[in-house]
């Protein structure tokens, strides 16, 4: 059974939208399966995520953005000699007890490489009787959106399908880009203004980074210069898709974080699409200018 805080749990100074109450109605009632929370950027999703963490009953859990807990696996996954069985076992731990929830914030899938690990992952944690509740932008079966791949990651879609219940969160509202956040990283800046120190963007992005890259990089650090972005059109996809998942971990970290860029952030997605870039400029339109 997955665990449920009480309704009030939710109750805030702001009103929800009709979207959020619902999703806050989802996470409080009891029931047999996980929670897919799925919608737009901007739309709360952490929120509830995190307000279900902090007043469900339970004390073995984990709450992890999927950045860190993919990278954390992938680790345990060669440190245990390639056992999968080994490595959930190691990353469960709570000190005291395997966690019986896992609170995923971010859950995606880009890669057929991360695709195959993530299927025998959700296999080990089924198998165990781990209740999940995640987030995403995309829904479930919008995950993998390579044409190329995505077939072969439909069978796991229909798992996580009957698995989880699927909730849309899809109100009229970009919280983030109405400013509502408070953050260290909205505390920072786009400027168009050249920087005398600091990362360039291509030392972040022009060369093969990983997600656990920049999370190494952030640790010891509360704040953070980027120089020299360009438009996000004028780079390779796959540039932007480093960019993307930097302001991810970034975010997720709250790192105060000045970005010093060649186009207007009302210009620096132009000719762009898709959800990573959805959420990349929600993020970003959090900071102040100087």
């Amino acid at each position: 059974m997955r665990p449920t805080p009480p309704r009030s749990s939710f109750d805030t100074d702001l009103a929800l939208d009709d979207a959020q109450s619902a999703a806050a109605d989802a996470l409080s009632t009891p029931g047999s399966k996980g929670i897919y929370l799925w919608g737009p950027v901007g739309r709360g999703k952490t929120w509830l995520l995190d307000t279900y963490f902090d007043h469900v009953g339970v004390t073995t859990k984990k709450r992890v953005h999927f950045h860190s807990f993919f990278r954390d696996l992938h680790a345990a996954y060669f440190r245990h000699r390639f056992s999968i069985d080994a490595a959930i076992d190691d990353i469960l731990s709570t000190g005291t007890a395997p966690a019986s929830l896992l609170c995923f914030d971010e859950f995606h899938v880009h890669d057929i490489g991360d695709a195959r690990l993530i299927t025998r992952m959700l296999d080990a944690l089924f198998a165990r009787g781990v209740v999940l509740v995640v987030t995403s932008n995309y829904a479930p079966d919008d995950l993998l959106p390579n044409p190329l791949f995505h077939q072969a990651f439909a069978p796991t879609i229909e798992i996580l399908k009957k698995r989880l219940d699927v909730v849309c969160v899809d109100g009229p509202v970009d919280y983030r880009a109405a400013g509502t956040s408070g953050s260290r990283f909205a505390s920072g800046t786009w400027s168009l203004q050249p920087a005398m120190r600091g990362h360039t963007f291509a030392e972040l992005c022009g060369a093969a980074r990983s997600t656990g890259d920049y999370l190494q990089m952030v640790e010891a650090t509360t704040s953070l210069t980027v120089t020299e972005i360009p438009a996000l059109a004028s780079v390779d996809e796959f540039a932007a898709q480093r960019f993307a998942n930097l302001v991810d971990v970034l975010y997720d970290r709250d790192v105060r974080t000045d970005f010093h860029a060649l186009a207007p952030l009302s210009e620096f997605a132009v000719g762009r699409t898709g959800l990573d870039t959805d959420r990349l400029v929600s993020r970003l339109s959090e900071l102040g200018p100087r």
